[in-house]
């Protein structure tokens, strides 16, 4: 406790003054003796003893009314352990929740204008001098400002151009980012303030022992930080969201049909009828269905897309909803239509004669004069050469290349395809009688550090028949490059007799298991370097063995298959599925772009481009080689459009042989244009998961409960917060208090004194 006025506190020795004058009082009685008294001894000794205590506590009483008084003309402030520091400059950083379900509308206007009124009133009202750094929580962590600002105009007017509508917060993370913030200020007192809809999906990844370790980090600190929790915004009733949108990943042409499937999803507990869904092909209107949505349930809906032309395609679905957060009512992916898909048919048995080459029926398999529904005759083009004939030329213009039976490569061919591959490109290893295993271990699968999938083991049956054949595994398949015959009128493939094949040892991933999923179980290697992921099990044989084995590495993927692709070690080649089976498998390696165009909010948005697509034409229609530009300049302007409609420009980067162009800045969910040289536009979608569709809050009790696991203090406005920090600034005086029990003890003892006297009569 500390006194504002402090000479005024010495007056309390005015509480000395009765006990003085009781004392001086008492001096100048003087004892007479009378003979009579003796009668009344009894009587007085009793009386005394009670007059004794009355006075006593009237003199306790007068002796506390000047402590009172001059305690009270003291103004006396309340500090608790702490020292005041006053109008000090304050280190302040505010962690601001602009994620989508911010958009969500409140009393007055959306909860992220009610965030940011919240967050300017506190930032208005720091000390002169503080230092301020404001971080979005929104699809990733990022700051406002670079640095800590002390401008706290420039502070407000930034807020106020921001907008809600980010992807789902991560705010564990951003607590990461904000006491590295922290770290780097300067003031003596620092304060971290999280403005946030506290929605309990933000949190369900910060276990017990995550929150231990985040208190003991904010502990840490040189100066450790008075954390607040300042929930905004009203729970809503209704909503529903655009989950997601489904279609095959296969490669698909131009005027082929592409199946979309979008799911709906109702957050209320009633049914909602009649609710309008619209799909969006370029920006342009393609489709529409009406749907009922039963109560906290989804529904499907069913889009047959064609394309009139080939390149970057974005779908986009909204759902017209009268709800409380409409940011989740759409939802959009970017689909890539080919012209054609150039193969490179790499033979290592060619022959003369019909069908009797190594790729004979994989060429007629990926260009039939029909192929139903699917119409691919026009999409895929095949070129066979020999393992010497690869070249750069022939890789420019390649998407997949197919080493069927192939012995070896010379080491020219081997480190243009493993750069190819690196780059983005896809391979199709086959087995067969001409492979020689030694190189294809040593080499291609160098014990796991290379292109190759899995290791070749024993040859298993025989070509001719003489053992036991084995069978395709019947299952529910899950890759994309099979799922095309979990329909039976597809084909099954476990008709198949496969009479010889390899043992294939799959890369294993750093806990020594293997996939059997198409899920991504890479591991992140250095920059320009290929990353040693698991190898996936894409199909297995009844024996056990892999079939069909896919590892990503670099940018790019290779799968193997266990058998050969002809006819020679299996009836493959002679099943209706196998037309179907190997175009699937060619079209879906070469629909994969690495880096993908769909991808999650705050994720890069990243292109691979080739010196053939930064040509920019010239008035004459005619374009500057690609090894002028290349010796011209190192990289080229790209111009990027964010969902916003804001314009961005960045400058591409050398990545081997081809140049990199990357946009940071993609936490907003939606759709990014990237404009390049040759006038040709690449689509990006920024997605973020639903979890903050669900509408509802942390309860009181819960936001408390997590305030008490980070020793945080819940405010639930702006003025409370200023009112703590007031109190933390200055304490809080108590003269009012002091003053009251004064006037108190004063009508007491004026109370007591007729009292007592009233008794001595």
């Amino acid at each position: 406790m500390q006194f504002l006025n402090q000479g005024l506190a010495f007056g309390a020795i005015a509480a000395a003054i009765p006990l003085i004058i009781h004392l001086l009082n008492r001096s100048r009685f003087r004892t007479v003796d009378w003979g009579a008294m003796h009668l009344l001894e009894s009587i007085i000794r009793v009386n005394h003893r009670r007059f004794q205590i009355e006075q006593w506590i009237l003199l306790l009483i007068r002796c506390l009314i000047p402590a009172l008084l001059a305690m009270t003309l003291a103004r006396p402030v309340l500090t608790g352990a702490g020292l005041l520091q006053g109008d000090a400059p304050v280190s302040l950083v505010i962690l601001l929740d602009n994620s989508y379900s911010m958009d969500s509308v409140s009393g007055n206007g959306t909860r992220f204008q009610e965030a940011v009124a919240e967050a300017m009133q506190v930032i208005r009202a720091v000390p002169r001098g503080s230092e301020v750094s404001v971080i979005l929580t929104g699809g990733r962590p990022i700051p406002v400002f670079d640095r800590p600002i002390t401008d706290v105009d420039s502070i407000v007017r930034r807020l106020k151009q921001l907008n809600g509508g980010y992807g789902a917060s991560d705010l564990p993370a951003a607590m990461d980012e904000a006491i590295t913030t922290l770290g780097r200020m300067t003031h003596a007192r620092r304060e971290l303030m999280l403005i946030s809809d506290f929605q309990p999906a933000d949190w369900k990844q910060l276990t017990s022992d995550g929150a231990a370790l985040l208190q003991r980090r904010l502990t840490s600190l040189d100066v450790p930080p008075a954390l607040t929790f300042l929930p905004v915004g009203n729970a809503i009733t209704a909503n529903i969201s655009a989950d997601a949108i489904d279609y095959p990943r296969h490669a698909i042409g131009v005027e082929q049909q592409l199946p979309v499937r979008v799911t709906i999803r109702n957050h209320s507990a009633v049914p909602v009828e009649n609710t309008r869904v619209t799909l969006q092909v370029d920006g342009k209107e393609a489709d529409v269905a009406q749907v009922s949505l039963p109560a906290a349930g989804d529904t499907q809906v069913f889009f047959p897309v064609e394309f009139s032309a080939a390149g970057s395609h974005v779908l986009e679905v909204r759902v017209a909803a009268d709800d409380g957060l409409p940011s989740d009512n759409r939802i959009a992916a970017v689909v890539t239509v080919w012209d054609t898909i150039p193969v490179v048919l790499v033979d290592g048995d060619p022959s003369s004669e019909p069908l009797a080459g190594e790729t004979d029926f994989l060429s007629v398999a990926l260009t039939p004069y029909t192929f139903g529904r699917m119409r691919l005759t026009d999409l895929v083009t095949t070129r066979t050469i020999p393992p010497t004939a690869i070249s750069d030329e022939v890789l420019r213009t390649a998407r997949v290349v197919v080493l069927a039976n192939v012995s070896k490569l010379e080491p020219p061919q081997l480190q243009l395809l493993t750069d190819w591959v690196i780059h983005g490109g896809s391979v199709l290893v086959t087995s067969g009688n001409r492979l020689d295993i030694n190189w294809y271990n040593q080499t291609l699968f160098a014990a796991g550090t290379g292109m190759l999938p899995a290791s070749f083991g024993l040859s298993r049956g025989t070509a001719d028949g003489q053992t036991a054949a084995t069978h395709i595994v019947a299952q529910h398949f899950e890759h994309a490059t099979v799922e095309f015959f979990n329909e039976a009128q597809n084909g099954d493939l476990s008709t198949a007799e496969i009479r010889q094949w390899y043992e294939l040892l799959p890369a294993a991933t750093t806990d020594g298991t293997v996939a059997d999923t198409s899920a991504n179980n890479t591991e992140t290697g250095p920059e320009n370097t290929p990353a040693r992921p698991a190898a996936i099990v894409i199909a297995r044989l009844e024996s056990g063995d892999p079939l069909l084995v896919e590892r990503p590495f670099g940018e790019g993927t290779v799968i193997q298959l266990a058998t050969a692709i002809d006819d020679d070690w299996s009836d493959l080649p002679l099943r209706p599925f196998y037309v179907p089976l190997m175009q699937q498998i060619v079209t879906t390696m070469a629909a994969r772009i690495s880096p993908p165009r769909n991808i999650a909010a705050g994720e890069p948005a990243i292109a691979l481009l080739s010196s053939d697509e930064l040509l920019p034409a010239d008035s004459s229609g005619t374009s500057t080689s690609a090894a002028d530009i290349s010796a011209e300049i190192p990289g080229r302007t790209i111009a990027v459009v964010s969902p916003d409609g804001s314009r961005h420009t960045l400058q591409t980067v050398a990545r081997g042989r081809l140049q990199m162009a990357q946009f940071d800045r993609t936490e907003r969910p939606g759709i990014y244009s990237m404009s390049l040289p040759t006038a040709a536009t690449i689509h990006f979608v920024a997605e973020t998961d639903r979890r903050e569709s669900v509408p509802q809050l942390m309860s009181p009790d819960e936001l408390n409960k997590l305030a008490d696991s980070l020793s945080a203090t819940v405010t639930r406005s702006s003025d409370d917060w200023l009112e703590l920090d007031r109190l933390r600034r200055h304490g809080r005086e108590i003269w009012k208090y002091l003053l009251s029990a004064l006037l108190i003890v004063m009508f007491l003892e004026v109370i007591l004194q007729q009292r007592f006297a009233r008794v001595r009569l």
